[in-house]
């Protein structure tokens, strides 16, 4: 018996070892470099049919004379926000308008009208096209504090932004300590914001030294406090006025659509290489990883710094002699279901984005999977650049140059997206084409089949469907056992049966 035993526990380890070789140990993380990252991310697009409905009273009982209203346009602030004006009225037939009245870098058109009468109304309506998206930063690379001569304005102190008074400067000083990273010191700002204040409406502009002196303020309060910190460190930073709601991706209620009328404040901060970042402490108060380096679709923006010099400070100037005028403002949204701009563009960049979008969430799919896609990497650096820098073209007004880039973007973007679809198909081919020879049955049938459906997807056009399925016969083929773990066994103990039999003489 002790021969029998000796030759079944001999039997058992060849079966282990034979286990062990002929099982796969595949699917192991390769250790590759993640995909390059972009500068910023645009998502979420909102496309609207906006009417912007200014109206005046005269409530007094004299004449008011020489009354002067300076409305904000909105436009084209890129990587996120682009308008197209489509129409201005005027129903006051005294009133006299000047469009396109430009300062630095906003833009307003002015109305001028002699003489109001008692009970006398006035009505501009501004009709524009918006395509919005919700931008998210990536936090760049260690980056110092350099910018632009021209933008050495917005490191100056200025009306109700005090970053120059010894408080503002001193508070500054100790936030930043030893940080020379400009993304790092704006987050340590913002972090002391919207923890140091406590949100009270306020019923006029109290500005950034009030709100350090007294902890609260609302939306002007938040934001120039963050602007002058930035600005006491030497860091380009600027308010943003404008518009911010729900209303702007709600369905129209009918007839005229859904009403936005909740003018906001929020700020923003310039990094060398990216551009200005958003960031809005007011909001950030709730839900701080939301609005920092984020700016969501519902904001759009009106003026962007100077700040608190009329009429910058806010996105309507009145001014007249006699009686007693008001006004209401509002905007009158609905929602448009596909590009309606005659921009081209602007058409342009939003299919563009789409593409580039499609390209980036398809290589952060493909590396979770573990596909080396090292090989894209290059043609996603250049789509990314181009992209950034169509932006930056459009925001200088140049359309030619801006749609050579697009194009650029377009071309990089598709080379991309075929050379990860070439490397993830022939990865999962190679697992299964390895299967069938190493007797890994199940493996390559499930693989084949899996393969397939990464074909439909192919035809389809579902990108996502390819990686998916093609990770699928790959873990598929490189994860089965070999038919020999089954047979092997029954083989081994046969033979091992048979040679004890054989050696071990039969009792008389």
């Amino acid at each position: 018996m002790r021969k029998r035993e000796a030759f079944t526990f001999f039997a058992l380890l060849c079966l282990i070892s034979l286990t062990t070789i002929v099982s796969p140990t595949r699917g192991e993380n390769l250790a590759i470099t993640p995909p390059p990252t972009p500068r910023f991310t645009l998502t979420e697009p909102l496309m609207n049919k906006i009417i912007y409905v200014i109206g005046l009273t005269n409530q007094g009982n004299e004449t008011a004379t020489s009354l002067t209203l300076d409305i904000a346009l909105p436009k084209a602030w890129g990587p996120d926000s682009y308008i197209e004006m489509k129409e201005m009225k005027i129903a006051n037939q005294s009133a006299v308008f000047q469009t396109n009245y430009l300062d630095r870098e906003n833009s307003r058109f002015r109305v001028f009208v002699p003489r109001m009468r008692p009970n006398e109304q006035l009505e501009a309506n501004i009709t524009f096209y918006s395509l919005k998206y919700k931008v998210e930063y990536t936090r760049p690379r260690l980056m110092g504090a350099g910018y632009p001569e021209e933008y050495a304005i917005y490191t100056q102190p200025e009306n109700y932004i005090e970053s120059n008074h010894t408080l503002i400067v001193s508070k500054a000083q100790a936030l930043m300590g030893a940080k020379v990273d400009t993304f790092r010191i704006a987050q340590r700002m913002y972090d002391f914001v919207i923890s140091y204040l406590s949100y009270v409406k306020q019923q006029k502009i109290r500005g950034a030294l009030w709100a350090l002196k007294n902890g609260r303020g609302d939306c002007t309060e938040f934001g120039t406090l963050f602007v002058a910190l930035l600005r006491a460190v030497g860091i380009p930073a600027r308010t943003v006025s404008g518009f911010v709601s729900r209303g702007f991706s709600i369905p129209p209620p009918p007839p005229l659509g859904a009403v936005a009328n909740a003018t906001h404040l929020w700020s923003e901060f310039y990094v060398d290489g990216y551009g200005w970042i958003p960031v809005d402490p007011t909001f950030g108060q709730s839900t701080p990883e939301d609005h920092f380096a984020i700016l969501w679709a519902r904001y759009l923006p009106f003026l962007k710094g100077p700040s608190m010099k009329a009429p910058e400070h806010s996105l309507i100037s009145l001014s007249y002699i006699g009686s007693i005028v008001n006004y209401i403002a509002q905007l009158l949204v609905s929602p448009l279901k596909s590009p309606s701009f005659s921009d081209q563009t602007i058409i342009n960049l939003y299919h563009v984005d789409n593409v580039t979008d499609t390209m980036r969430r398809l290589a952060d799919r493909a590396y979770n999977f573990d596909f080396n896609i090292t090989d894209a990497y290059p043609s996603i650096e250049t789509t990314y650049e181009s992209f950034y820098n169509a932006t930056n073209a459009i925001n200088k007004g140049d359309s030619t140059r801006a749609d050579l880039y697009l194009e650029n973007t377009v071309q990089n973007a598709q080379d991309a997206l075929n050379s990860i679809l070439r490397i993830v198909e022939t990865e999962a081919r190679m697992a299964v084409n390895r299967a069938w020879p190493e007797a890994r049955l199940l493996g390559a049938l499930g693989g084949e089949n899996y393969l397939r459906r990464a074909q439909n997807s192919r035809i389809n056009g579902d990108y996502v469907g390819i990686v998916k399925y093609s990770y699928y016969a790959r873990k598929s083929a490189d994860q089965a056992p070999s038919i020999l773990v089954f047979i092997g066994p029954v083989l081994l103990c046969g033979f091992t049966i048979w040679i004890v039999n054989r050696k071990v003489p039969k009792k008389k």
